[in-house]
């Protein structure tokens, strides 16, 4: 029985190992099933949109107006021609222009904006990148605790057979007079609690398996698990491309402040209907065009021009400032996370020891109750420390491989 609980327990897994899941597998699948991932589409599509709208200021613009006034005087001759008689204009005027205009330059604000339109998107795909990355903690702290309910189910199920034989050799030395009946019911309480552990541990394993499944988007089958490899790359967060993209979005955006304090040249065309037409001195209504070109210069622009820059310039030093104390706080994190790996490492060494050496003591606990120098009950409690032993270098891997991970995470490997 003994060897059929081992095959099963540490063979089986090998051999349904193509259908394991590895730690990078499920972090990749629980991005492609996170609802934010479809936030990359939209924020592509929103700058597609900007870029279009932007364009388009370089198409020619249309314009309709109409009016129609009544004036206190109109215009005359200042002179009184003999024999000639000049009809005075209506006081009631009437006019509609159709006029077409063509940007020539802008001062650069068109493709200020495009650039606006790119970096801002750019910032938002980073914040999601940020978002994403958290989303790997989650994923690491399931697939652990998968893992560890799994090795915790061999220990106890290890545990029950070591008390099935207890039992029986206890059961035998009953029969021969040479155990007390009560010892058997102490040796079924013990059994009673390590099947009540299963029941929790079982429980545990379930649930984590589930909310890891409802992550990926699909059932667990099974998992592998991952070497203990501590080292890591630079630091590589997204959120330091976050800070960069902000940083250069606020570039951008003095670049849309220095445009809007240049002039504005383009081509215009008019074609008009009225009463007065062109000719003022004309009292009906006549038709009219005309063209040119045009410059503008918006100079009330300068006003604010000096402010907005040290507006923006305070935006980037706030950048600076926020990238400084996550790099800050990045090192502590990292620090601490260091020395979580090498107490792990060194609590796992000896839990190496440990578990030898209670193996050791168990066996000897064995032959000593076979022949009747120590008691079963005795033998029992040597076979729990074994069990609690071996539970805590089980306990002691879990937490080295998790704060291993983790450290990566925190570098941003």
């Amino acid at each position: 029985m003994r060897g059929v609980i081992f095959f099963v327990l540490f063979f089986l897994p090998g051999i349904r190992g193509f259908a394991q899941l590895s730690l990078v597998e499920c972090q990749e699948r629980a991005r492609a099933n996170y609802p934010l991932v479809r936030q990359y589409d939209l924020i592509e599509r929103a700058r597609e949109f900007d870029l279009i709208n932007a364009n388009k200021g370089y198409l020619p613009r249309l314009s309709i107006t109409a009016r129609a006034t009544y004036q206190s005087e109109v215009t005359r001759l200042p002179v009184q021609l003999p024999g000639v008689e000049v009809e005075e204009l209506n006081r009631a005027q009437y006019q509609a222009v159709v006029e077409l205009n063509q940007l020539l330059w802008d001062g650069g604000a068109i493709a200020a904006r495009k650039r606006m339109a790119t970096t801002d998107a750019a910032t938002r795909r980073h914040q999601a990148e940020v978002e994403h990355y958290a989303l790997r903690e989650r994923v690491n702290q399931l697939f652990f605790g998968v893992l560890l309910a799994e090795e915790q189910l061999k220990m106890n199920a290890l545990m029950q057979e070591e008390l099935r034989g207890v039992r029986e050799q206890l059961a035998a030395r009953v029969a021969q007079g040479l155990a007390h009946a009560s010892d058997l019911d102490a040796v079924r309480v013990e059994q009673v609690h390590v099947e009540q552990q299963a029941i929790e541990i079982r429980t545990t394993h379930n649930a984590y398996r589930v909310m890891l499944g409802v992550l990926i988007g699909e059932e667990i089958d099974a998992l592998a698990k991952p070497t203990a490899d501590a080292r890591v790359s630079e630091a590589t967060r997204p959120e330091l491309a976050l800070f960069r993209a902000r940083r250069e979005h606020q570039a951008v955006h003095l670049g849309l402040l220095q445009a809007g304090i240049r002039p504005r040249v383009s081509l215009f065309m008019q074609g008009g209907y009225g009463n007065p037409g062109l000719n003022m001195l004309k009292n009906e209504f006549t038709g009219y065009y005309a063209g040119g070109i045009r410059f503008s210069w918006n100079i009330s622009n300068l006003y604010t021009i000096r402010e907005e820059r040290r507006q923006v310039s305070l935006q980037q030093e706030m950048v600076d400032v926020q990238r400084e104390t996550f790099l800050l706080n990045l090192a502590m994190e990292s620090k601490r996370g260091e020395e979580e790996v090498e107490k792990w490492r060194a609590l796992l060494f000896q839990d190496d020891e440990i578990v030898a050496l209670q193996e050791h003591i168990a066996e000897s606990a064995a032959g000593r109750t076979r022949e009747g120098a120590m008691s079963v009950l005795e033998w029992m409690r040597e076979v729990t420390r074994l069990d609690q032993a071996r539970q805590a270098r089980a306990w002691h891997e879990m937490q080295w491989l998790l704060s291993t991970y983790t450290l990566k995470q925190i570098k941003g490997e």
